[in-house]
């Protein structure tokens, strides 16, 4: 008997031994390729390694970082999450930061925006240094990004198509005239089935051809050997504003880039000559484009070269009588300490536009624009969405009444991973785009507007459901409180979860309390436009209360919050709105409220303990419930009556004909029924997908009480399983419906 279980231990102790051995050579593999730049290679091998013994963190560490090198931005937050939750930033306090970057380059803005105050924490002892500055920028760009999603451009942004796109990567596209595209794609003619690359002397970026005929692009050949090298890497190709010379990249194995051109003549190439004058010994130079500013020929392009504001900078060379002079920076108005590349500028409006992966934006690169004559550098503004979106856009140019650009957002065309690869997408321009909407829309667009209040406030100790208070009296007296908040919340706890705690007082005052003063004073401007155009408006606010008190005085605690929105608009701008509100305006305009106080909220997470004050008054999750929110706005001169027998606005409800929305696996484009089965025309402001590669069609005119009505859904990423959501936006209550679709 013993001795069996002697032989068990032995082998025990080898089989133990021959896996540690294995993950050990999967491990060496993977670094090889990981070192040669072949992440998603790399990334295979650590995940077998990993499957050996996924308690070794090194090897998760290390499949995650190929993971978020290759772009596969959702396998890499989550595996960057086991890392955070399992280490707390002691071995890999990069983690927390790169965990936060997925959550951003997935689209998650607010849960990104409290990760990276979380891990701020691990840079804080060098706060002059990048990463540091990098976290709190990136705060300050998912506060933007959360406002470009609203602000979105009613652009039609399109895959240019497999012919010129493939599984590997494209990018670089500009136009030489209408229909001839030039682009640069990086890939494998002998690459495996598996995607793995076979060998890197194959694997270089060159330059093709393209065309448009009608709707559709086609790929056509590389262009010449004098122009794609054997052994280099060939890209970012462009021809100056005369059509006589071609620029374009010749870069090395180490990616040192240099600018060449070549004379074009009668529809053929001469011979390529090299741009000194801008080319440096050591650094990059690289993503040329030539244009004319003030009758002078203008060569912009990146480079990290000394002298510059920090990692790739935006540069440009001046042509004074046929010889291109010293560069000159853009300057910090344009470049940051990190990367501003792809330089386009577009001589009709003045605009350069440039991306960059540290102004404030939607994900890794945005496009950002400025006007300049290089005499005098404008504002810098991103684009916006969908131009932007949370992957990485750049490359943007335009050509008569087409725009091009390269991203990796989903809808590429990809074996990797929906958001690994480049391709080229671009939309046609319109005569005029309409980049404002209507009162009534841009009302609803910011709604709800949820503002917050202090336990047992306004008037605490009080059964009075009205106060002479206004809203910002209120919300100025809570954020005097930000201190109290901290030392309470944080009370006894030392260490990471000290941090912890007080970050989540930091995110409760920035993305909830203060957030929703800033959303009601962009609200109430468009609200005093729609009443000065004599519209009869109604706002229809919910709210709650504490669990600390019984449901009727929380009532009444409700109905002075209510109270204290209702003053502030009252007193706006010395009483302008007043008028509205006591139904005196000549011109006919009128605002009504519909009241709707909970009381007491439902949260059964939150402590209802008076003698725990710590989590029933000062923790996050109890601030948030002590709301009131305007969640709908309505405008009509139809008026019903409450069960209650106040006067109450009939409303549109938007329904759906069928209980299940399904897309069969081959189906492109499904269309709809919707139904308004309310008592008021309903309006569609907007529809918006849980994720991207799908295009809603619906209709712009009022729909009737009854009134069949479909909808499109066009499905543009074909390679898309599972479940996902549309979002739509209406004038109705709540004015937000979502239905859920799957495919088969």
């Amino acid at each position: 008997m013993k001795r069996s279980w002697l032989l068990i231990a032995l082998f025990f102790v080898f089989a133990v031994g021959l896996s540690a051995q294995s993950q050990k050579q999967l491990i060496k593999v993977g670094d090889q390729l990981f070192a040669e730049g072949d992440f998603y290679g790399a990334s295979k091998w650590y995940k077998d390694a990993m499957d050996l013994d996924s308690a070794y963190l090194d090897v998760v560490y290390k499949y995650a970082e190929s993971l978020r090198l290759y772009n596969d931005y959702a396998k890499a937050e989550k595996y960057y999450l086991k890392i955070y939750r399992q280490d707390m930033g002691k071995l890999y306090p990069m983690a927390p930061f790169w965990y936060s970057t997925m959550l951003k380059y997935n689209g998650n803005y607010n849960e990104a925006k409290k990760t990276f105050k979380r891990a701020k924490r691990f840079f804080q002892n060098d706060k002059k240094g990048f990463y540091y500055q990098k976290v709190n920028q990136e705060i300050k760009s998912c506060e933007t990004a959360i406002q470009l999603r609203k602000d979105s451009l009613p652009l039609d942004i399109k895959n240019i198509g497999n012919s010129i796109n493939t599984y590997d990567s494209e990018l670089g596209a500009t136009l030489l005239n209408d229909s001839l595209l030039v682009y640069s794609s990086l890939r494998d003619e002998k690459m495996k089935e598996n995607n793995e690359v076979t060998d890197t002397s194959y694997y270089l970026m060159k330059l093709f051809r393209g065309s448009k005929s009608g709707d559709k692009w086609f790929a056509e050949n590389k262009l010449e050997e004098k122009i794609n090298e054997k052994g280099f890497h060939v890209a970012n190709g462009c021809m100056n504003p005369k059509g006589d010379v071609f620029y374009y990249n010749k870069c090395d194995r180490n990616l040192h880039c240099k600018i060449f051109a070549i004379p074009y003549v009668d529809s053929n190439f001469g011979t390529a000559f090299e741009i000194t004058a801008v080319n440096h010994s050591v650094a990059t130079t690289t993503q040329p484009y030539v244009t004319e500013i003030n009758g002078k020929e203008v060569l912009f392009f990146s480079s990290n070269r000394e002298g510059g504001q920090g990692m790739m900078d935006i540069w440009y060379s001046i042509n004074e009588n046929g010889q291109f002079q010293s560069p000159k920076n853009m300057g910090n108005v344009v470049n940051s300490i990190e990367d501003e590349i792809t330089p386009f500028y577009d001589t009709k409006d003045s605009t350069l536009y440039f991306s960059s992966n540290w102004h404030e934006g939607l994900g890794g690169f945005d496009i950002f624009s400025l006007k300049t004559d290089l005499k005098t550098v404008g504002k810098v503004k991103n684009v916006g969405y969908p131009l932007n979106t949370s992957t990485n856009d750049f490359y943007y140019s335009i050509k008569n009444n087409i725009a091009l650009l390269t991203s990796n957002r989903k809808g590429s065309y990809t074996k990797k991973g929906e958001t690994c690869c480049n391709d080229v997408y671009y939309y046609e321009i319109p005569d005029t785009i309409k980049t404002t909407f209507t009162t009534l829309e841009e009302l609803n667009r910011y709604l709800p507007v949820r503002l917050y209040f202090h336990n047992d406030h306004p008037n605490p100790r009080s059964r009075d459901t009205l106060t002479n208070l206004n809203y910002l009296t209120t919300y100025k007296e809570y954020t005097r409180l930000y201190p109290e908040y901290k030392r309470e919340f944080s009370n006894g706890l030392k260490g990471a979860e000290k941090d912890d705690a007080l970050v989540d007082i930091e995110d409760l005052f920035s993305s909830y309390i203060d957030k929703g003063a800033k959303d009601l004073e962009l609200f109430t401007p468009l609200l005093l436009k729609e009443l000065d155009a004599g519209k009869q408006v109604t706002l229809t606010i919910k709210g709650f209360a504490s669990p600390l008190s019984k449901s009727d005085y929380n009532v009444n605690l409700t109905l002075r919050r209510i109270s204290s929105l209702i003053n502030y608009l009252s007193e706006y701008e010395n009483g302008r709105i007043l008028p509205y509100i006591n139904k005196t305006a000549e011109n006919g305009g009128e605002l009504n409220f519909v009241k709707v106080p909970f009381g007491e909220y439902q949260s059964k997470e939150i402590s209802d303990n008076l003698e725990d004050k710590r989590n029933s008054v000062y923790s996050p999750g109890a601030a948030v419930e002590r709301k009131i929110e305007i969640i709908a706005i309505a405008v009509t001169d139809t008026v019903g009556v409450a069960l209650d027998g106040s006067e109450l606005e009939k409303l549109p409800l938007l329904t759906f004909k069928d209980t299940t929305l399904v897309f069969e696996a081959n189906e492109l484009e499904k269309k709809f029924n919707i139904i308004n089965n309310g008592e008021a025309p309903l309006k569609l402001f907007a529809a918006e997908c849980s994720v991207e590669g799908f295009e809603v069609v619906f209709p712009t005119e009022a729909i009737n009480t009854f009134e069949p009505t479909s909808i499109s859904i066009k499905r543009i990423n074909t390679t898309l399983t599972g479940s996902f959501s549309v979002t739509f936006l209406t004038n109705g209550i709540p004015n937000r419906i979502t239905k859920e679709l799957h495919i088969k």
